[in-house]
C-alpha cells in the first residue's frame, strides 16, 4: 500500500525554460524528452512552447490539442495566467514594470525574456519523494533553492585556492 500512495504523491516539480530561437533547438529538445522519458527518477508533467511579445504579452505557439504530453500545456498556461491574475489583483503591474512584488515572489511570465520563444517544461523530480516523506515533521532550516551550475563550478575553484 505504501508503494502505491508514492506512485501517487507528486514530486517536488520543476519549472525549466529553454530558449527555443536557435536553429535546431527544437530537435534537441525533442530528442532530450524522448530520454527523460526512458527515467524513473524524473518525469515531464506538462511543457508549452510560446512567444513573449516585445509588448509584453505571451502567446502560445504549440497546437491547441497536443500529442503525449500529460496536460497538453495547459497546466503551463494556466500558471501563466495565476501570474497574471495575481499580479491584476495586486495593482496590475509586474515587479519589472514598476509595479510592486513580495519579498521573494516572482512570476513566471515575467521571466521569459521579451521577443523571445521558449519551451516552459514542469519537470517533477520523483526521486525525492522518497527523501520528502523522511523528513516530514522535521522543521526545515531555511528552505530549499536550486544551484546554477555556474555556482558550483565558482565554489570549487574557491576550493581549489591555497
Amino acid at each position: 500500500m505504501r508503494l502505491r500512495a508514492r506512485r501517487e504523491a507528486l514530486g517536488p516539480v520543476q519549472a525549466l525554460m529553454v530558449g527555443i530561437d536557435e536553429p535546431g533547438a527544437d530537435r534537441a529538445l525533442a530528442a532530450e524528452l524522448q530520454d527523460l522519458r526512458t527515467q524513473d527518477a524524473v518525469r515531464v508533467v506538462d511543457m508549452l512552447r510560446v512567444r513573449r511579445g516585445e509588448d509584453g504579452e505571451i502567446g502560445r505557439l504549440d497546437p491547441a490539442e497536443t500529442e503525449d504530453r500529460d496536460e497538453g500545456g495547459r497546466l503551463v498556461e494556466a500558471l501563466l495566467r495565476c501570474d497574471r491574475a495575481e499580479a491584476d489583483a495586486r495593482g496590475g503591474a509586474p515587479a519589472e514594470d514598476g509595479g510592486e512584488e513580495e519579498e521573494g515572489a516572482w512570476f513566471l511570465g515575467e521571466r521569459i525574456p521579451r521577443g523571445a520563444a521558449v519551451a516552459i517544461l514542469l519537470i517533477e523530480h520523483r526521486w525525492a519523494i522518497p527523501l520528502r516523506e523522511a523528513l516530514a515533521g522535521f522543521e526545515a532550516a531555511g528552505g530549499d533553492a536550486w544551484l546554477h551550475p555556474g555556482d558550483i563550478a565558482a565554489a570549487r575553484a574557491v576550493m581549489r585556492r591555497p
